[in-house]
């Protein structure tokens, strides 16, 4: 998509410079499991590079749009099964994989790490997914494997949970929102499901 067309929609849905194009996050919450062993086995993945959101040009539009194809692409969609392992640069994986990739990809790029958070979500049928979500100075854009279209994160109907705090990628918050889960409650009414490959 050219950058004028993104930019076109965002004004004419009323997202560009409007309250509310960034998540609203409250206080810190538990980190994924999956996220804190990766973290532990790749230390220089998980460090802080760089800070304040990415400034939305044609140029890094483009780049976006070319990496989060690229990634989409180059791994073939599984489920971790029992074991949920967090993982970059596979062949094989689920939505952490993709997302973890695509966060490596843009950090090689030159892309502040506070720019580029991992974030996950319910999808509408229970099933728990994770994105990663890029902060601009026009909002902020899902990269998802489930839908090669980048889109600002309010028109993606998910049931957000929780993301990376920004300036610690080890730390998490909860989304606004977010409901509130326990072992014998479904989220707001919906099955849990494992991760969406």
């Amino acid at each position: 998509m050219a950058l004028g067309v993104l930019y076109s929609i965002l004004f004419s849905t009323g997202h560009a410079g409007a309250t509310g194009t960034f998540m609203q996050v409250r206080e810190l919450t538990s980190i994924p499991a999956g996220h804190a062993y990766y973290c532990a086995s790749n230390p220089k993945a998980c460090a802080r590079y760089g800070r304040g959101v990415i400034a939305l040009t044609q140029q890094s539009w483009d780049q976006l749009v070319e990496i989060n194809a690229r990634v989409n692409r180059s791994i073939t969609p599984v489920e971790d099964g029992i074991d949920d392992t967090w993982s970059a640069y596979v062949s094989q994986g689920d939505c952490e994989d993709y997302a973890l990739t695509k966060q490596r990809e843009l950090l090689r790029a030159g892309w502040p790490s506070d720019a580029l958070l991992l974030t996950t979500a319910y999808l509408n049928d229970g099933t728990y997914h994770a994105v990663l979500l890029v902060r601009t100075d026009w909002g902020e854009f899902v990269l998802d494997n489930l839908n090669p279209e980048i889109l600002p994160w309010q028109d993606v109907r998910y049931h957000w949970n929780k993301r990376q705090a920004v300036g610690n990628p080890h730390a998490w918050q909860r989304i606004a929102g977010a409901p509130v889960t326990s072992a014998d409650q479904p989220l707001a009414g919906l099955q849990l499901r494992p991760a969406q490959p």
